[in-house]
């Protein structure tokens, strides 16, 4: 699962960055999807991100 949380780890920043640069009014609303879409699935694929990788650890 170490993979996946970085897969999750890296779309969540985008996600983020993305937020940021939108309310920055840099570019335009894509698609209509505001700043708080953005930073809230931002934040959601970044605790998924934490839950994937504390969940890799094996029990014997």
């Amino acid at each position: 699962m170490g993979i996946l949380a970085w897969i999750f780890g890296a779309i969540g920043g985008l996600c983020a960055v993305m937020g940021v640069i939108t309310a920055a009014g840099v570019i335009p609303e894509f698609a209509e999807l505001s700043w708080m879409f953005w930073l809230v699935l931002s934040a959601i694929l970044l605790l998924a991100t934490i839950a994937f990788a504390v969940g890799r650890g094996g029990y014997e």
